[in-house]
C-alpha cells in the first residue's frame, strides 16, 4: 500500500513541477509581446521602402544578415526564419544568400553593419532604411 501512495505523490510531484514551469515560461514570453497579430503583415511593411527602391520586379538580389559577419551574434533559427520571410515578401524577386548580385538586401543590427562595412563599404553604394536594412548596389555597376 506504501508503494501506491509513493507512486500517485510521485505522479503528484511531477504535475505541480510541469504546471509552475508552465506558468513561469508563461510570465517570462509576457513582456515579448507581438507588434501586431501577424508576423508576416509586419515583415511585408518592414520591407516595402526597401522593395520600392529596387530597380526591377524580377530578377536575382543577394541577401546577407548578422549570420554573415564575421563575430557577429545571432540566433540560427531567427535567422533561417528571417531568410524565408524576405523570400516571401519579395516575391517574384528570387533571394540569394550573399552579395555576389549587383543589387543585395543587408538585414543587419547596427554593430554587425559597422563591421561589416569596414571590409565591404567600399565595393557597394549603401542605401540605409529603417530597421537595420540597407540596399546594396555595387559600384561601378
Amino acid at each position: 500500500m506504501n508503494l501506491k501512495w509513493f507512486q500517485r505523490g510521485i505522479i503528484i510531484l511531477i504535475i505541480a513541477a510541469s504546471l509552475y514551469a508552465s506558468v513561469q515560461n508563461l510570465l517570462a514570453t509576457r513582456s515579448l509581446g507581438s507588434v501586431s497579430d501577424d508576423p508576416v503583415a509586419d515583415w511585408e511593411k518592414r520591407f516595402a521602402q526597401i522593395k520600392a527602391k529596387i530597380p526591377f520586379e524580377r530578377g536575382v538580389i543577394g541577401y546577407i544578415s548578422d549570420a554573415n559577419v564575421p563575430g557577429a551574434s545571432y540566433d540560427a533559427a531567427n535567422d533561417e526564419g528571417e531568410y524565408v520571410l524576405t523570400q516571401y515578401v519579395l516575391a517574384p524577386l528570387i533571394i540569394k544568400r550573399g552579395t555576389s548580385q549587383e543589387w543585395n538586401i543587408a538585414n543587419l543590427d547596427k554593430a554587425a553593419f559597422a563591421v561589416w562595412s569596414k571590409t565591404n563599404g567600399s565595393r557597394f553604394e549603401v542605401t540605409p532604411f529603417k530597421g537595420g536594412l540597407y540596399l546594396l548596389h555595387r559600384a561601378g555597376s
